[in-house]
């Protein structure tokens, strides 16, 4: 079972009492928790004086007609009871749309503390107006609700409502919400990210009423409890006023309204209906009874872990406190390293200055050495012309004795030529020499076959005009010689042909002597001269001539 802890309420109410950010405080003023739970706290916060306390068991809210008593009902009532007509003195369920203008983000969350353990459950709605503009259309006012478990990273103190939150408020009463408000989509990123980063948050959003009411039951809140305190409430008076029945039958509706949904007449037709069936299953609801008695002794088991569950929460305490313990001595430590690291920042200053008066003497420093270097360099490099000068005149007269020695081979080789082609021209000039007789006597061979060849073509001359008078003669003598005549004509053309064949060796023979002669090679000077035998006489000259021709030339190889 849970109690109302804290209520805080952002940017909501009507004009005339509005809640800008109010917090309503009702912890640490009721009996202990008996059995408090291992709760992990922000990492610098202070040790708990006590054991945790259960909120306050009733309080008294004093304001005048008007301040806002029925309001902070209607929108608490309006998170524990969605879809409901969350309002008092009949009123319609439109007025909470009156509490939002048309740039706000509204916000109400409640924070419930466990009345065993002392655990604490955050339940919130979120509401606003879509695109930014009041409207009459129900349809445009969006409404979300949403719930965690407080703990390291977020609260109720820190709600994302604001671009920026402190973690903590530094004056109490005074809101740690700062910077531009946050739109719905932008505080529903907030806090998904907020419940990535620390998943023991167990963050949960939902927008659909049923569901929402099932996730209520699921946490330990009952909306129905809710119901009956909205009953009784709405006409603002006593809570006497909802017993108040005058017959039977108005009592057992009010006790069937208490038992079953009004929304759903099924449920009373189950419940019945499950009811008969218990009762059916009498001899085995008996039976299951007998059972679970039975099992008293293994559920010993389950207290044993209790108990080791107790212990563990225990160990955690004791690990809470030592970690405390720590972090009060890394916060000193964090102190002397501060004083430390002051103290190397004066060390760093004076280092920088003595580094700057280091450049400064090493920048001087710096330029005398380039000045010798360049002196140096100087005189290094007159020397290096003078000796490149010098190494230049070795190099010109190098080449030029190489040069002298490459033309003497070449010198020597022409020399050497020009002793082999006079040794060659006279060994030429003598074979000539010798082979001048050679040939005289071919140029009178020649001249004697030229002659030989004109006497033997005038006698082919002379057989065939004979035989063309004799068949001419045969022909007119008589038809019968006409075969005879046929083969005189074929012998007289054949005659003709081998004539003119001569007449055309004749003319070649005399072109070829008249050649030889004017070469010097036949004398036709002798009266007596005969061509052919000049001829035949010159073609052994010639073979002669030719054979000590080859002699001279392979003489003229080996001097060579």
């Amino acid at each position: 079972m849970y109690e109302l802890s804290r209520v805080r309420l952002y940017s909501i109410g009507p004009a005339g009492a509005r809640y800008a950010d109010t917090v309503l405080d009702l912890r640490g003023v009721g009996e202990p928790v008996p059995d408090p739970a291992p709760t992990q706290a922000e990492f610098f916060e202070e040790e708990p004086s006590g054991p945790p306390r259960r909120p306050a068991p009733a309080g008294v809210l004093f304001l005048e007609n008007g301040g806002g008593k029925s309001v902070l009902l209607k929108l608490i009532f309006s998170v524990m009871l969605p879809g409901h007509r969350n309002t008092l003195g009949g009123a319609s369920s439109g007025v909470l749309r009156k509490f939002l203008l048309a740039d706000d983000c509204g916000h109400v969350a409640l924070e419930w503390q466990h009345v065993q353990t002392g655990e604490c459950v955050v339940v919130g709605k979120v509401s606003e107006w879509r695109g930014r503009q009041v409207s009459s259309d129900p349809r445009k006012f969006a409404e979300a609700w949403y719930s965690f478990r407080p703990g390291p990273g977020l609260s109720l103190d820190n709600l994302p409502v604001a671009e920026s939150t402190a973690v903590r408020p530094p004056v109490e009463g005074t809101s740690g919400a700062q910077g531009r408000r946050r739109t719905m989509k932008g505080f529903r990123d907030a806090l998904t990210e907020a419940g990535k980063a620390y998943p023991h948050l167990e963050v949960h959003w939902e927008e659909i009423h049923d569901r929402w009411i099932e996730h209520l039951g699921d946490l330990g809140l009952d909306p129905e409890l809710f119901r009956y305190q909205r009953e009784m409430n709405a006409d603002e008076g006593e809570a006497a006023g909802l017993f108040a029945v005058k017959k039977d039958s108005d009592f057992t509706d009010l006790l069937l309204r208490a038992v079953t949904d009004t929304r759903d007449t099924d449920g009373l037709a189950d419940l019945v209906s499950g009811f008969g069936n218990k009762l059916g299953r009498r001899a085995e609801l008996i039976a299951e009874r007998d059972f679970t008695a039975g099992s008293v002794d293994l559920l010993g088991r389950i207290v044993e872990a209790a108990e080791a569950r107790s212990r563990a929460r225990d160990i955690h305490a004791g690990a809470e406190r030592r970690t405390r313990t720590l972090a009060r001595r890394l916060s000193a430590r964090a102190v002397r390293e501060r004083v430390r690291a002051a103290d190397l920042a004066q060390r760093v200053t004076a280092a920088a200055y003595a580094v700057t008066h280091s450049e400064g003497a090493r920048e001087r420093s710096a330029l005398i050495a380039a000045e010798l270097a360049y002196r140096h360099a100087s005189l290094a490099l007159a020397a290096a012309e003078k000796s490149a000068a010098a190494q230049k005149r070795e190099l010109a007269d190098a080449r030029t004795l190489h040069s002298a020695w490459q033309a003497a081979e070449a010198v020597l080789r022409h020399r050497a030529a020009a002793d082999r082609v006079a040794r060659v021209s006279a060994a030429i000039q003598e074979a000539e020499r010798d082979a001048a007789p050679a040939l005289a006597a071919r140029a009178k061979a020649a001249v004697d076959l030229v002659r030989a060849l004109h006497a033997a073509a005038e006698s082919a001359e002379a057989l065939a005009n004979e035989g063309e008078e004799r068949s001419a003669a045969l022909q007119d003598v008589s038809e019968s010689a006409y075969r005879d005549s046929t083969t005189a004509a074929t012998e007289a053309q054949r005659a003709r042909s081998e004539a003119g064949h001569l007449r055309q060796r004749l003319a070649e023979v005399e072109q070829e002597t008249a050649e030889a002669v004017r070469a010097g090679w036949l004398d036709d000077t002798a009266p007596d001269a005969d061509p052919a035998r000049a001829a035949l006489a010159a073609s052994d000259a010639e073979k002669t001539a030719v054979a000590a021709w080859d002699a001279a030339r392979e003489a003229a190889r080996k001097a060579t």
